[in-house]
Order: structure tokens, then C-alpha cells, then sequence
């Protein structure tokens, strides 16, 4: 019994681990300028989109979901690991791993808030292909850093400044010395 609480305790404090950021901004624009600037700037990282739909509800705002392809970013087995460490929160543990690339999907969901603007709120998972241990294609978390740079460039196409979308990067606290 203690074996099944410590299982389920320790499954469900790394799948609470797992779950990917989300990036919420406000922005002071009409939802046909977001829709459009957010499918300019995915489309101009290369990446097709999979899946794209607008409503209109009863009250007469608009809402939507546009979510990409998988993007590849890196292929090969020598720059792949290095690629995606620099975007990764942690790559998966996987001794002898050969990644044969690494990709992106971007999520994004707006809703028209009255007379205020759109809120966007942007998700990017991360996976890749390891091709010697497991032959499998895994996902893993995203720490921000393709996040922001796809609403650097929403904020340019809108002409709003970068500050008002791009939130900053969380700074981590420095560890004191235990001495």
C-alpha cells in the first residue's frame, strides 16, 4: 500500500513538473491585427500551421486557436543535444541518447476582451527524436526563450513596443553559501 501512495505521489509530482508555461499578454489591438500578426510570425519561422479556427460568440467577441506543425529547428545527431539545450528547461535523462533532432510547436489562443484588446496566450512544446535507446520521439518543457522571441516579433508586426508583450525572463535567486 505505502509502495502504490509513494508511486502515485511521485507520478503526479512529475507530471505537475511537466506541464509547459504559459505566456499571457494583453494586448491593446483588434482581434483581426493579432490573428493576422501572430499566423505571420509563426509561418515566418518556418512552420506550417496545423490547425487554425476563429468563433464569434453570442455576444459578438471573437476568440480562436491557431496551433503549428511540428517545427523542426535542428537535425543531426552532432549539433541536435546542444541545439536544444539552449531552449529546454531539461532535456530527458537518457543515458547513450543519440537526438536526431529537435522541434517546436507553438499554441496560441486569443480572445477579444471588449473594448480592451485581445488577450494571447502562447504555448511551446518542445520534442525530438532519439534514435539509439528508444527509437522514440520525446517532450519535454520549453524554458521561454522561443516563446519570447515569437512575441518580439508579434510585437513588432502590431508597432507595440517590446516591453508591453515580451514579458521578461524569470530571474532565479542566487544560492547563498551555507557556511
Amino acid at each position: 500500500m505505502v509502495r502504490w501512495c509513494v508511486l502515485a505521489l511521485f507520478w503526479s509530482s512529475s507530471l505537475a513538473m511537466a506541464a509547459p508555461e504559459e505566456f499571457r499578454v494583453l494586448l491593446p489591438k483588434r482581434f483581426p491585427e493579432v490573428w493576422r500578426a501572430v499566423k505571420q510570425a509563426i509561418t515566418e519561422r518556418g512552420c506550417s500551421l496545423e490547425y487554425e479556427r476563429s468563433i464569434e460568440d453570442t455576444t459578438g467577441l471573437l476568440s480562436g486557436l491557431l496551433r503549428s506543425e511540428y517545427c523542426v529547428l535542428v537535425q543531426g545527431e552532432d549539433s541536435t543535444r546542444a541545439v536544444m539545450k539552449r531552449y529546454s528547461v531539461e532535456l530527458p535523462r537518457i543515458r547513450g541518447a543519440r537526438w536526431m533532432n529537435g522541434r517546436v510547436q507553438y499554441t496560441v489562443r486569443l480572445r477579444e476582451q471588449d473594448t480592451i484588446g485581445v488577450e494571447l496566450r502562447l504555448v511551446a512544446e518542445l520534442s525530438g527524436m532519439e534514435g539509439y535507446i528508444t527509437n522514440r520521439v520525446h517532450f519535454w518543457t520549453s524554458n521561454g526563450v522561443l516563446e519570447r522571441q515569437l512575441l518580439q516579433r508579434i510585437a513588432e508586426l502590431l508597432e507595440l513596443p517590446a516591453e508591453r508583450v515580451v514579458p521578461k525572463p524569470e530571474e532565479k535567486p542566487e544560492e547563498e553559501d551555507s557556511w
